[in-house]
């Protein structure tokens, strides 16, 4: 029998070809998050044409994060969302971790000349109902600035102000006012104040100084607060419109609920000429690092700012304290 020869099949060889995907995974992602952020951001510059938008300016520097952090992740070639992210919490510790470094070493921008009077001025919206009094009380003390706007100040927390009195001998206040749980402490005496309540503005402390203080008038507010954005403007406007009543120098302090980015802090600049000396985040307390710039500091253009706003403990208050080194000039 013959036997037949069985040849091996021979397969041709393959070739792989391995081509890169032209849609990394998480690009349509990052574009999506990047998109957002920037929208937010260009929204946050609509509250001039509608004031509801003003909301959006309120988180500018967050959206300003999100755009800088998805852009990364679009730009790098792998791990992208995981990058995005990354860099959006990085930038959101940097914002709550700001004061808090700017608090250890303040800048020192010069020293009060012969004809000036150095003072150290402090806002701080202690919480309604805050209960940690004796630590509200003490940070108060420990701050020990020449004049102290408190706002929120309630009830419960009244009876410390005769404790304080040796350090802080003048005062005034609003607490018989509705919706007025407002303060004003000095080392300086008072020559005049008055409250402003139930009116187009938002309530207010006012307080007029002798030539101790170079003659200035102190302005402590606080304003209503997102959502409602229409009665806020409508509050700062009128509060504007009667600052410009009184002449002399001015300092205008308090919680205004609006950041530095916001139309409602614009139009405090705008109407009244005074200068905002106010940048760092002291709201929300709570979570440590604060992300939004709602207490304020406004003074007239000739009250120079000689040490940078610092802040303080937050004595189990929602705000941390905010407070600087004025030179005002003499008489």
């Amino acid at each position: 029998m013959q036997n037949t020869d069985k040849k091996a099949a021979v397969r041709p060889s393959q070739t792989v070809v391995t081509v890169e995907s032209t849609n990394p995974r998480g690009r349509f992602e990052c574009w999506v998050g990047f998109l957002l952020g920037l929208a937010g951001l260009i929204g946050s510059r609509l509250g001039e044409l509608w004031i509801a938008f003003d909301v959006f300016s309120q988180f500018t520097l967050q959206f300003g994060v999100v755009t800088l952090g998805f852009l990364v992740g679009l730009i790098i070639p792998r791990v992208k969302i995981f990058t995005a992210f990354v860099v959006v919490i990085a930038g959101l510790a940097a914002i709550g971790a700001w004061p808090h470094l700017a608090s250890r070493s303040p800048q020192n921008l010069g020293l009060a000349t012969d004809k000036e009077r150095e003072i150290k001025i402090a806002s701080f919206n202690t919480l309604y109902e805050n209960q940690n009094v004796d630590q509200v009380k003490a940070e108060i003390a420990r701050i020990d600035a020449d004049v102290i706007a408190l706002i929120e100040f309630g009830p419960n927390k009244q009876s410390m102000l005769e404790t304080l009195g040796q350090q802080y001998p003048h005062k005034a206040e609003c607490f018989q006012e509705d919706y007025c749980q407002m303060a004003i402490l000095s080392k300086h005496p008072i020559a005049k104040s008055l409250n402003k309540t139930n009116w187009d503005g938002p309530p207010m402390v006012v307080v007029e100084f002798g030539p101790e203080l170079g003659n200035v008038t102190l302005f402590a507010a606080h304003t209503i607060r997102f959502p409602h954005a229409r009665a806020q403007l409508r509050q700062v406007q009128a509060m504007s419109n009667y600052m410009d009543t009184i002449s002399g120098r001015k300092i205008l302090l308090g919680d205004f609920n609006a950041t530095p980015f916001s139309r409602i802090t614009r139009t405090i600049v705008a109407q009244t000429g005074l200068v905002r000396l106010t940048l760092l985040p002291s709201w929300p307390a709570q979570i440590v690092l604060p992300q939004f710039a709602i207490d304020h500091i406004f003074a007239s253009p000739e009250i120079r700012m000689i040490e940078e706003e610092t802040i303080g403990e937050r004595a189990g208050s929602d705000h941390f304290p905010i407070s600087m080194k004025l030179a005002i000039p003499k008489g």
